[in-house]
């Protein structure tokens, strides 16, 4: 009786150490998976700053290259009216990837010293504003802020005599050879204004070859460092007719506004006279772009 009694608190004995090891065991497994979690969280930490570190290195390494491409540009590496390496070609010279050098293009197309253009490249422009860039907003800049997509077509380039008018608007003699650029304005894929402008031939060399596509007539002005010091636009209303009705997918006959612009430099004197006919729903975008200033003259007549 004795014996079986000591059995059974040795039973009784054995189920309380086992009982006593088990939760020893579930609280040493609750321990190692709660390590298990702390870890995956501190790792899951260390990898986040790892990846804000390397989206921070990136963003250093576009602004040096943007300062780079930016000095190249003003250095002369990449001049003026020039096509830029393409974007991998870039990455592979300098090293970087093409993200990198995208963002830093990007930048610099925004500051206006480079310019896209779709199916051709990425272009260099001016490389600083005189007054004229100062004071007065291109035609394109002004369309897109009022939600446009500006575009142009050029319809008409080449020499051509000045004849008695264009002499007399441009002080010129009538035999002196003018250059003529024909351009359709459209935002939107529409029809915006019809442009006629005329340079002295002799005043930009090579002016032949310059893609007016991609470059304004200001951006060639700068090129030659002839530096604008002042715009004079006049302000009055015709019909238009024959092929310039259609160009504009206007009526023959239907009125538009007429403004003859005029610029000047200080050393050559009068170097363009445009005359641009203009839809009138349209006549806004040119009278925005002139600040009246001392630089800049608008004389409006009633339209």
């Amino acid at each position: 009786m004795q014996r079986k009694q000591i059995q059974g608190e040795q039973r009784q004995g054995k189920q309380r150490q086992d009982k006593q090891i088990q939760g020893e065991q579930i609280q040493d497994k609750q321990i190692q998976d709660k390590q298990i979690q702390d870890k995956q969280i501190q790792d899951k930490q260390i990898q986040g700053k790892q990846r804000q570190s390397t989206q921070t290195q990136r963003l250093t390494k576009s602004e040096a290259f943007t300062q780079t491409l930016k000095c190249n540009i003003q250095e002369g590496t990449y001049p003026y009216g020039t096509a830029l390496p393409a974007e991998r070609e870039l990455a592979e010279n300098f090293g970087l990837n093409r993200s990198t050098v995208r963002a830093a293009i990007q930048t610099l197309v925004e500051e206006g010293l480079l310019k896209k253009v779709q199916g051709k490249g990425t272009f260099v422009m001016r490389h600083a504003r005189d007054n004229a860039y100062t004071h007065f907003r291109g035609m394109s800049e002004l369309l897109k802020n009022h939600g446009y997509v500006p575009s142009s077509r050029i319809l008409y380039t080449g020499p051509t005599p000045a004849g008695y008018k264009l002499s007399h608007l441009l002080q010129v003699g009538e035999d002196t050879v003018l250059y003529r650029i024909m351009r359709l304005r459209l935002g939107n894929g529409l029809p915006v204004s019809i442009e006629n402008t005329f340079v002295p031939y002799e005043l930009i060399p090579d002016i032949e070859d310059i893609d007016f596509q991609i470059y304004s007539l200001y951006d060639a002005f700068a090129m030659n460092s002839l530096r604008i010091a002042g715009i004079q636009q006049v302000f009055s209303t015709t019909r238009v007719r024959n092929s310039e009705a259609k160009y504009l997918n206007a009526e023959n006959g239907s009125p538009v506004v007429s403004i003859a612009i005029t610029s000047a430099s200080e050393e050559n004197g009068i170097i363009e006279y445009t005359n641009a006919l203009v839809l009138p729903e349209f006549c806004k975008f040119y009278s925005d772009g002139v600040i009246q200033d001392s630089k800049l003259n608008v004389y409006a007549q009633s339209i």
